[in-house]
């Protein structure tokens, strides 16, 4: 791995420094920069020969052809860029347009692109060189350094078989954070941990499909029970070793450690006694006393004994003492993390059996239908058993589905449609009274406007002239909605009414841009 070093170098000056080594995926961890990385690339650097240029405006012309006003007004930029074997490629792109991106890339007409984390994962296209913009990421809670998993899997991504005899990673050090310098090594990458979520639909499949016995061994002995269990073996061993030599340790010191002869208290207490006899000191309430009683210590007369190998033990004790503190801390961690499956599978079973889903193990209507339910199962069952569905004119339903599961941004924003959606807020605030978990009934008003416009044919250019949310997020909030009518569709079963109002409403949806060829 190298390490372009100096002060902040731009992205010029990092793909001038690295021309050689042509073309390079170059991380960075924000869609924006992305963006803005490209297009400040764009201003300097033009990497395509004139035969190259024209296979591009080819390739585009094509993916225009197929779909019209692929770039609209928001990638006018890109579109020019993309002439000059430049690019970008983030989750907020629509899907045209990323597979666009990945065409060109993959016919080796991309010289350098600027990608999110996203790109290093499940899509296959190596490069010479990796970049990474930055060590350091937002998690959604903090900035962090990244982990040796995530570094190599971007990192991985450098060097094409056939091509290159070595992959190259550069790291651009911003000089404010030199920890960044990127010390990753393969042996140290995390493990992969396990993760059950017990969620409605987990106890109402269990309780249909499997035994007692078998629901047992399901939250005994899964994966994430496994990994815990086994690292708290592991440490708790190592706990005992290092208590084990603690007490070795303890065991060579004499009976008049740390007693008024001991060689090494009374090295401290001579400290002690010169920092309070400084003036700054000397008339806090107490010194006196303290002074007198150091004092009176300090007549004691000294053992002689080799305090040499004494002083060192202490220190040994010292450094164990506080790796024992640390492994501690692992402990409780580990325990805070340890969950109770069994106790969390019976907590969601008595609030399933309280809202009547089911009455002991027997599913009862609204249970039976939640079971064919994968997202937001209590919320859905509820708008749909109440009535709100059922009365609601389609579009209006549709810009209800829309809001299911959906998390809203800071700064994100829709312009208001003409439905009031209230009523649904307000059920979905009685369900957190009742007890209900907040993560049980995640819902927003905010894209169910985009989802209703769409319903009565607006254009794909007419929604984002509503919203500043981009492309792909536009477009997977909608496709999010045609998959939960589907899960509405099978759980309907026998209610023909429902099933075709579903399926009416999915397929008005299901256009343009937003279908997806084959499906």
């Amino acid at each position: 791995m190298a390490n372009l070093t100096g002060s902040n170098p731009s992205c010029s000056e990092v793909i001038n420094s690295i021309q050689d080594h042509l073309p390079a995926l170059y991380f960075t961890f924000s869609r924006g920069k992305t963006e803005l990385l490209a297009d400040e690339l764009g201003r300097e650097w033009d990497f395509l020969l004139h035969s190259e240029k024209t296979r591009v405006k080819e390739i585009i012309g094509e993916a225009e052809k197929a779909q019209p006003g692929l770039f609209g007004t928001r990638r006018a930029k890109l579109k020019q860029i993309l002439a000059q074997g430049i690019a970008y490629h983030h989750a907020g792109l629509s899907p045209a347009i990323k597979d666009l991106v990945e065409r060109l890339y993959e016919a080796r007409l991309i010289y350098v692109l600027f990608c999110t984390e996203t790109f290093a994962v499940g899509v296959n296209f190596p490069a010479a060189s990796t970049v990474f913009e930055s060590c350091r990421k937002w998690d959604g809670r903090e900035f962090r350094g990244l982990m040796n998993r995530e570094f190599f899997q971007m990192a991985g991504r450098a060097g094409r078989r056939g091509f290159d005899p070595v992959g190259m990673v550069y790291s651009r050090i911003d000089d404010r954070f030199p920890e960044q310098t990127g010390f990753y090594s393969e042996d140290d990458i995390e493990p992969v941990r396990g993760r059950l979520t017990i969620s409605p639909n987990t106890v109402l499949s269990l309780l249909y499909w499997k035994t007692d016995e078998e629901i047992n061994l399901y939250l005994e002995k899964n994966l994430a029970v496994y990994q815990n269990n086994r690292e708290s073996w592991k440490i708790k061993r190592e706990l005992g070793e290092l208590e084990k030599r603690l007490a070795e340790i303890g065991g060579t010191f004499c009976r008049e450690v740390d007693t008024g002869s001991c060689y090494m208290l009374r090295s401290k207490l001579k400290k002690e006694l010169r920092s309070l006899s400084r003036k700054n000191k000397r008339e806090r309430p107490g010194t006196g006393d303290r002074r007198d009683e150091i004092r009176k210590l300090l007549k004691i007369q000294q053992k002689r004994c080799n305090h040499r190998a004494c002083s060192d033990a202490r220190r040994k004790q010292f450094d164990m003492l506080e790796r024992k503190s640390r492994i501690e801390r692992r402990i409780r961690v580990l325990g805070s993390h340890s969950r109770d499956y069994e106790r969390e599978f019976n907590g969601v079973w008595d609030m399933l059996e309280d809202m009547s889903y089911v009455k002991g193990r027997k599913l009862l209507p609204r249970g039976i239908f939640a079971l064919h339910l994968h997202v937001e199962e209590i919320l859905v069952t509820e708008l749909v058993f109440n009535g709100f569905i059922r009365d609601m004119p389609p579009a209006q339903v549709a810009a209800v589905l829309a809001g299911v599961d959906y998390v809203p941004g800071r700064d994100d924003f829709v312009e208001p449609g003409p439905y009031d959606l209230r009523e649904i807020d307000l059920l979905r605030k009685s369900l957190l009274r009742s007890g209900i978990p907040e993560n049980f009934c995640v819902w927003s008003s905010l894209p169910g406007s985009l989802a209703a416009a769409w319903y009565e044919g607006a254009s794909f250019e007419k929604l984002l002239s509503m919203t500043n949310l981009q492309e792909g997020d536009v477009f997977s909030t909608i496709r999010r909605e045609i998959d939960l009518l589907r899960q509405i569709e099978r759980a309907a079963g026998e209610d023909v009414e429902l099933r075709r109002q579903m399926e009416n409403i999915r397929r008005v949806l299901d256009r343009d841009e937003i279908a997806i060829p084959g499906i």
